[in-house]
């Protein structure tokens, strides 16, 4: 009898290790599941604010500009601006460019075009000056690509203070194509209706960015916008 009681406490004792043992995998289970989940912010969708976001989803509603070529008049004038739904650079904010009843200046650039690089700085400065003042500015991040100088472009616009709300366009060019685009750095300009009211490439002068903006915000007819040296479109 007495073997037979040892066998069976010995049994009991083995049950109540593996118990054990299993218990304590289920909780290092559990643990590492809500970390992963709380490192992901609850979302498997990957397009939340958590994570950081160079270019994104872009969907286009409405007619595409025809593409810029730089001849007068512009084929796009009293064309009413696409709008783009996507998501903001960086942060991954849900984010739209639209018509929203305030004149708008969208910029498109791309974080390796020398003159994108140049052009940047110039337009913070004048946004500090208040050029802008009465104008909606948003920026575009296109022709995005690791491969490629000056990369990732949300590093390169925080490093120059740039002080607008920027949308990462898709790997493809989305909104790019979306707005005509031909090279970089490139202006589209929008009256409170919506309707494109001028457009313009390169690096455009300080005074000519001014004119323009002054006259956006006043509702009045542009200037003609100076075209400079740009960076094609790859």
């Amino acid at each position: 009898m007495s073997n037979k009681h040892s066998r069976a406490a010995m049994a009991a004792r083995h049950r109540r290790n593996m118990w054990l043992i299993w218990g304590g995998v289920a909780v290092v289970v559990v643990v590492a599941l809500v970390i992963a989940l709380v490192a992901s912010g609850g979302s498997d969708s990957g397009s939340s604010a958590q994570g950081a976001v160079e270019t994104a989803p872009v969907t286009v509603s409405g007619t595409k500009l025809p593409t810029y070529t730089g001849s007068s008049p512009d084929a796009a004038v009293g064309d009413t601006m696409p709008t783009l739904t996507g998501q903001a650079l960086s942060t991954g904010k849900g984010m739209e460019i639209a018509p929203n009843g305030k004149p708008q200046a969208i910029v498109f650039v791309a974080h390796w075009c020398p003159h994108c690089q140049a052009e940047v700085p110039r337009l913070v400065a004048l946004a500090k000056k208040g050029a802008f003042d009465g104008v909606d500015v948003t920026a575009v991040a296109t022709g995005t690509n690791p491969g490629y100088p000056n990369y990732p472009p949300s590093s390169w616009l925080e490093k120059v203070n740039w002080p607008y709300k920027v949308l990462a366009d898709s790997a493809k060019g989305t909104a790019a194509q979306a707005y005509g685009l031909a090279s970089y750095p490139y202006f589209v300009l929008v009256d409170a209706s919506g309707k494109v009211v001028g457009r313009a490439s390169g690096e455009v002068p300080d005074a000519d960015v001014i004119a323009n903006m002054k006259a956006l915000a006043a509702g009045q007819p542009l200037p003609l916008a100076s075209s400079g040296a740009s960076s094609s479109a790859k």
